[in-house]
Formats: structure tokens, C-alpha cells, sequence
């Protein structure tokens, strides 16, 4: 298989690929936005919550 060959197929592939609507990418970002925030929050709490345990344990 020759590199021209190779680009051809590629391209041809591309074309029936079904590709997302504007709104389907929009809700998905959304989603992931939620999720990283709801989950950096989580780890924040958690961090905040054992770094006063130490605290109280070490002097």
C-alpha cells in the first residue's frame, strides 16, 4: 500500500463518518464541565477535611 493509496481510504472512511450536531457537542461539553467541577470539589472537600485531621493529630 502506497502512501496516496493510503490517504485516499482515509478520506473515504472520513465521509461516512457520522459526525455530532453543534447542540450534541454542546451538551457534551456541558456535561464534562459539571462533572470536572462537581469532582474538583469533591477532592478540594476531602483534601481540606485531612489536612485539618493532621493538623489536630501533629502539632
Amino acid at each position: 500500500m502506497n502512501i496516496v493509496q493510503y490517504f485516499r481510504d482515509a478520506q473515504g472512511e472520513l465521509s461516512r463518518v457520522t459526525w455530532p450536531t453543534r447542540e450534541q457537542v454542546f451538551e457534551g461539553t456541558q456535561a464534562v464541565l459539571i462533572f470536572v467541577i462537581g469532582l474538583t470539589l469533591i477532592v478540594f472537600g476531602l483534601d481540606s477535611l485531612f489536612g485539618y485531621l493532621v493538623k489536630l493529630v501533629l502539632p
